[in-house]
């Protein structure tokens, strides 16, 4: 099956290594030295210098290389999806599997945004406990796979390392892509929690308000409450918001310890600021306190609060039921 991988970063790289040798595969990215590194070294030395990559692996610059293939994995970052979809179209029937976190384009689902601008696609998630600095070599990693159809499901396996990805299959979309966000955004208030104590009590303390949170809003936006016990649920949530590799939970423990920079957000992409934003639009200004931690966290990022005080109200508020 002719596979592309729309993006040549650390998860889109790691992705296409993950593709089975039968397959052919061909990244997409608008960097042309990753290009030639990759076709002509075998190596992605900007993100993963160490690894040599198969070579059934190829990589290009010129869309119309990709254009007609027959299974598309999005891996470019979620504020690239709207100007790249506006310029781009793949033929009917393509299958598009996204694995980017985050809204499109003003406040709109990713899966929403690309259903509107190719309705002839077949549009899926991927979306899971993943570090692909880990998958990269061949650590065994675990997905969602949210398709209408089962058969498109057997079709996107198919061309994965079974010895390498493990996937469970989801019928919906929407609820896959909302978990994605939720998480992204408590990464944050976690890694604040744990700069400021460091503690394992109080760690899971806001854990489980953290879990009873996204419980809530899961019920606001018509989530299935099932996805929460999905790989893109409580294992991409306990992942993100519990392990340093997490670039959200970084940018927590640097606000927690006092050395958050707003310039930061500009030189990294840092999903979480992004869905908190749209997540408080979308929820009328009466219902934010229904949601306290992301309340005070979004306060806190526009200086309306300090971290000692979202510690105390993050800690001390009552459970939420």
């Amino acid at each position: 099956m002719k596979t592309a991988i729309l993006g040549a970063g650390t998860f889109g790289t790691a992705l296409a290594n993950a593709i089975n040798p039968e397959s052919d595969v061909t990244i997409y990215t608008i960097e042309s030295d990753v290009v030639d590194d990759i076709n002509k070294h075998r190596k992605n030395s900007k993100y993963f210098p160490n690894k040599t990559l198969p070579r059934h692996i190829k990589a290009t610059s010129n869309f119309a290389d990709i254009v007609n293939a027959e299974l598309v994995f999005i891996a470019i970052p979620s504020s690239a999806i709207a100007d790249f979809f506006t310029k781009h179209k793949f033929n009917a029937g393509t299958i598009l599997v996204i694995g980017a976190k985050g809204f499109a384009h003003d406040g709109v689902l990713i899966s929403t945004y690309i259903s509107e601008k190719l309705p002839d696609c077949c549009i899926c998630s991927m979306k899971g406990a993943s570090f692909a600095n880990e998958m990269i070599f061949k650590i065994p990693t675990a997905f969602t796979l949210a398709c209408k159809s089962k058969h498109t499901y057997e079709t996107i396996r198919s061309v994965l390392c079974s010895d390498l990805i493990i996937t469970e299959y989801f019928d919906d979309i929407d609820s896959v892509e909302y978990l994605s966000l939720f998480k992204n955004v408590y990464a944050i208030a976690m890694g604040i929690v744990d700069a400021y104590y460091n503690s394992p009590n109080v760690r899971f303390l806001v854990f489980t308000k953290i879990l009873n949170e996204i419980r809530l809003l899961m019920k606001y936006f018509s989530v299935n409450p099932e996805t929460l016990f999905k790989y893109c649920g409580i294992g991409d949530l306990s992942l993100t918001a519990l392990n340093d590799l997490s670039r959200n939970r970084t940018l927590g423990l640097l606000i927690g310890k006092g050395l958050f920079d707003s310039s930061m957000t500009n030189n990294v992409t840092l999903e979480g600021v992004r869905a908190l934003e749209k997540i408080m639009q979308h929820i009328p200004e009466n219902e934010h306190e229904k949601y306290p931690i992301m309340q005070q966290m979004h306060r806190l990022l526009h200086k309306q609060t300090s971290v000692k005080s979202f510690i105390h109200r993050t800690i001390f508020t009552e459970k939420t039921c």
